[in-house]
């Protein structure tokens, strides 16, 4: 029996040592943690802190242990606090506390509940924050200070385009235009791919110009698909005394001898015969070929761009276009995006032309905002060349120097669209424009809402431009 007592008090010194060690552990943990740390009462009263938590709050241990968390609030020692709300919820909660004018924490509240199922005490977690708000602030700083310099990068772009007479606002067409020209002092081969009346021969014209070597001398220019088929051939590699019937007799230099020194432009070249595939081959591996009717060898050192419509990868599947040739003017592939997906330059290219065809016929018009919607609206099949006769046709048929939207021929050409309109909007004396002025003004403030402006107006499809005025009809702010 008194073995026994004896093994048993042995066991209760060994777990009061364990017991003794585990509180030391925890006590350690709770003081020396780098995290403010406090225990809560279920009246919100702070019973005990590490000297961490204290710290943050600048408070000695008289001045926070004992004292009520809302009565710290009151008298502003931080703004907020998370006690009551885990007490009244029984959940866990987070917030950023302010702690002065210049200090944040992030303080976490945990219930530890008693053996009746309610809120015991609240364990609290606070970690000063402020130098990674600090960091996040300095970090959108630096993006407003990128996008600045973006916007400035793009102003730069837009004015060296503008020194070359061309208009341009989009980054798409802008990116095209700058390969272009840091590819105009490399004598290589390059292909513009393109819907008809994009651009491509603006884009082949700064290839050209670019170029210090070949800017002075000829720049020749060829619509493969506008010359007959039976005098492509002399067109192009001239011909010599009579090589057919009708000849001249002292013969003729072709196209190619005319931009000898600089550039030929073959424009829609899907449309050349096979046999001339085989002569432009030549002139582009040899830089060589041979009059019509002729056997003597014509040097040459132009520089050949080329230029199609259509997808000349399809042609050569179907054997209408040689594949060495394809091979041989892809060198450098340039595609020119159709003006719908450019929406940024409507604008701009239709107020130059209203200015161009004022000074022309002698007029003073002037676009309306509601006109430049519905440009922007419009998806222009013909692109900029259907956007520059559709401005020349309004300026010379309006009546008034103002033109709205009702002037617009492109506005007839619109596929209807079905569209489920909430009750709402169907109210009994609202006329149709009422009714599309509410649900684009609920589309534009959703989008807002959403996105920051200019991610907004690519969401819509709209300049940023177009964006703001729109904003401003509905009086939509940015929150």
């Amino acid at each position: 029996m008194q073995a026994t007592e004896k093994k048993s008090s042995a066991d209760l010194e060994a777990e009061l040592a364990f017991v003794k060690r585990r509180l030391w552990e925890l006590e350690a943990a709770f003081y020396n943690s780098c995290n403010g740390i406090s225990i809560v009462d279920k009246t919100a009263t702070i019973i005990r802190s590490n000297k961490a938590m204290r710290e943050l709050y600048g408070l000695s241990e008289e001045q926070f242990v004992g004292k009520n968390v809302r009565d710290l609030v009151a008298e502003g020692i931080f703004n907020d606090e998370v006690s009551t709300k885990v007490i009244s919820t029984g959940r866990p909660v987070s917030i950023i506390q302010e702690v002065g004018k210049r200090k944040r924490c992030l303080t976490q509240g945990a219930p530890v509940f008693g053996p009746d199922g309610q809120v015991e005490l609240v364990v609290v977690n606070s970690h000063d924050v402020t130098e990674l708000y600090a960091l996040q602030e300095k970090l959108k700083q630096s993006q407003k200070l990128a996008d600045r310099y973006q916007a400035e990068l793009s102003e730069i772009r837009v004015m060296l385009m503008k020194n070359e007479d061309i208009i341009v606002r989009s980054k798409k067409m802008l990116d095209v235009l700058d390969l272009a020209r840091r590819l105009a002092p490399v004598d290589t081969t390059v292909l513009i791919l393109g819907e008809s009346g994009v651009g491509k021969e603006v884009v082949a014209n700064l290839l050209h110009r670019a170029n210090p070597q070949r800017s002075p001398k000829p720049f020749v220019k060829v619509n493969c698909g506008a010359i007959p088929r039976e005098l492509l051939e002399s067109e192009m590699f001239g011909y010599e005394p009579g090589a057919f019937t009708g000849a001249s007799r002292e013969g003729r230099r072709g196209l190619f001898e005319l931009a000898d020194g600089g550039s030929i432009f073959l424009d829609e070249v899907g449309e050349l015969p096979v046999d001339l595939q085989v002569k432009l081959l030549r002139v582009l591996q040899e830089k060589e070929f041979n009059r019509l009717g002729g056997s003597k060898v014509v040097k040459v050192n132009v520089r050949v761009i080329a230029a199609s419509n259509t997808d000349l990868d399809e042609l050569v599947k179907a054997g209408r276009f040689r594949e060495d040739l394809y091979y041989r003017l892809s060198v450098v592939p340039l595609k020119v995006p159709p003006l719908r997906e450019r929406k940024e330059d409507i604008v701009a290219i239709a107020q130059h032309y209203v200015t161009y065809f004022n000074r022309k016929y002698g007029f003073h018009k002037v676009l309306s905002a509601e006109l430049l919607d519905a440009m922007e609206s419009y998806s222009w099949p013909g692109n900029v060349r259907e956007l520059i006769n559709v401005v020349e046709r309004m300026v010379v048929t309006s009546k008034g120097n103002i033109l709205g939207a009702g002037e617009f021929p492109a506005e007839s050409k619109k596929s209807p669209q079905v569209s489920h309109f909430p009750r709402g909007f169907l109210e009994k004396g609202r006329n149709l424009q009422e009714i599309l002025d509410a649900v684009e003004k609920q589309v534009i403030a959703e989008a807002v809402k959403l996105n920051r402006t200019k991610a907004a107006a690519a969401s819509l499809g709209i300049s940023r431009a177009t964006l703001a005025r729109k904003m401003r009809k509905y009086g939509i702010r940015l929150r």
